[in-house]
């Protein structure tokens, strides 16, 4: 169980980057906000199945193979939840069973969608940065709002893939309602 103290500090860091005014320069700034708030997710998420003690919490990536590379050496040594973070690019055959996450990197329907099925029965977060990425099934969809990083979320997706976000961080973002296709009241 995470102390209030933890939960303390990443709703101030989500609530510093909504409001702060940083203007981003350039790609490097942008995939440093996707990865603190894929961070963000993956310490505020639990999931139905249980990672066994010291078992390596694993994303896979969909899509920049650049992005992948990158994100793996940044999130070297990180943890989430008392596991070690362990970041893999993912290729056109994949195993539904190697990841907890699955973060597509990528705005390529004939990626996303094959992945997504693959991973629709498994209690996967899945995260993505394209418009109508909830609508094709994902979970949860960072873009850019004014030059800060914001998202948008499918409470039924997350519910679906046994995925719970802690309410603390949802606070920071849109809750969709994707029968309607706009935010849930």
């Amino acid at each position: 169980m995470k102390s209030r103290s933890h939960f303390g500090r990443l709703a101030a860091a989500l609530s510093l980057w909504a409001v702060s005014g940083i203007a981003l320069r350039g790609a490097g700034a942008e995939d440093e906000l996707k990865l603190a708030t894929l961070l963000a997710f993956v310490q505020n998420a639990q999931w139905t199945d249980q990672l066994a003690a010291n078992a390596p919490l694993t994303v896979g990536v969909v899509g920049r193979a650049a992005f992948a590379k990158w994100l793996s050496v940044s999130g070297e040594g990180k943890t989430a939840n008392g596991h070690p973070l362990r970041i893999i690019g993912l290729g056109a055959a994949v195993d539904p069973h190697c990841c907890q996450v699955v973060y597509f990197a990528t705005d390529k329907p004939a990626e996303i969608k094959p992945v997504l099925q693959a991973f629709s029965s498994e209690h996967v977060l899945t995260i993505g940065e394209t418009d109508g990425f909830l609508e094709q099934g994902g979970a949860v969809n960072l873009f850019l709002l004014d030059g800060h990083m914001a998202f948008e979320v499918s409470l039924g997706t997350l519910t679906r893939s046994g995925v719970e976000i802690s309410s603390k961080l949802l606070r920071f973002g849109q809750i969709r309602d994707l029968k309607r296709g706009r935010p849930a009241r």
